[in-house]
């Protein structure tokens, strides 16, 4: 069921003041960011993930006399916020989404990425855009422990050389629809969630309990396929690179430890949607849509197991998950896919 945009308001509006209200927040006009669409950032993930799967990849940069469509999740690696470095915010993140003082940190919870057969994105060097909305806000729980949950849209398609701002506009997001794609290739929803920043009292707290879970969510068992990694330091500073991404939490382990309060460096959310693609694609399917959910952190040097079975009765759509260390669920997915 759809939320209301009313009720999210109001609980909003219950809340205590805060530096940027929801009506500023979704009324925020985000600056396209356009991007060349060459094969380099894709080759450069495929070489990143390549070692974590057990299929073989081609070395060679791709030719853009012979282009490849762009591999489901490479969106990613392009179309990075393009703020200055003086712009960011201490954590290493943009400002754009912000709710602002006091929510000043952040996590990734989850998507969805959905992909249009027909009008597929290739790596020839071509020019494309992406259009960010921040489609909705919404306070969950209460003071002092209360989360602003903002949910990003993200349109990305084909643009001419030239065409201007208002024109990439009105073909992308053509009407106030959601569900109508537009022009767009890929249209995918980002839901960050912003909390308080901790106290040392938390902090400390926080560190006396490293390694206990708060609980552990059994995952679905039988799976079809099944991976296992073990995420290291130098897989999270190379996606931090690829994706232009300078958030501490994947690569100051102090920061990380003495101010967020986490055991060691988290995983990226992104990274995770890669992973779950990546092992869908290595099945031979084509997929056209995937809904996800981060539910608890996964971190560097620990193992964890991506998994997938096709749900019962309907042979394009599978359940996805990963899981952690100590065998609960960390991630959870339903993908809808073409193949066999």
């Amino acid at each position: 069921m759809k939320k209301s945009p009313l009720r999210s308001l109001c609980r909003w509006s219950a809340s205590r003041s805060y530096s940027v209200s929801r009506e500023e927040l979704t009324a925020r006009r985000l600056p396209p960011a356009y991007d060349y669409l060459h094969p380099q950032p894709s080759h450069l993930l495929d070489l990143t993930l390549s070692g974590l799967f057990p299929a073989a990849h081609d070395t060679t940069l791709p030719s853009i006399s012979q282009p490849r469509r762009m591999p489901a999740g490479h969106h990613l690696v392009y179309f990075p916020a393009q703020i200055p470095l003086s712009q960011l915010l201490p954590d290493g993140t943009d400002h754009l989404h912000s709710p602002g003082e006091p929510f000043t940190r952040r996590l990734w919870a989850g998507g969805r990425v959905r992909f249009s057969g027909s009008r597929n994105l290739s790596l020839r060097g071509d020019r494309a855009v992406c259009l960010e909305t921040i489609r909705d806000v919404v306070v969950k729980g209460k003071a002092p422990d209360e989360k602003v949950v903002v949910r990003i849209e993200r349109r990305m398609g084909a643009v001419d050389e030239g065409e201007s701002d208002d024109g990439v506009r009105s073909r992308l997001l053509p009407n106030a629809d959601e569900e109508d794609l537009g022009d767009a290739s890929i249209i995918e929803d980002r839901n960050i969630v912003f909390m308080r920043g901790k106290t040392p009292e938390q902090v400390s707290h926080d560190k006396e309990h490293f390694g206990m879970e708060d609980r552990v969510i059994r995952p679905p068992a039988h799976p079809e396929f099944e991976h296992t990694i073990t995420p290291s330091k130098a897989l999270l500073f190379r996606f931090s690179a690829l994706t232009f991404n300078a958030h501490g939490i994947h690569l100051d382990q102090s920061y990380t430890r003495n101010v967020e309060g986490y055991r060691n460096l988290l995983v990226h959310g992104p990274l995770t949607l890669a992973v779950l693609l990546r092992a869908v694609g290595s099945q031979g399917l084509q997929i056209r849509d995937i809904q996800y959910r981060n539910m608890a952190p996964l971190y560097v040097d620990e193992e964890m197991r991506v998994c997938g079975k096709r749900q019962s009765g309907d042979r394009g759509v599978w359940d996805v998950w990963i899981v952690g260390k100590t065998g609960g669920l960390t991630v959870r997915g339903t993908v809808l896919a073409n193949g066999y």
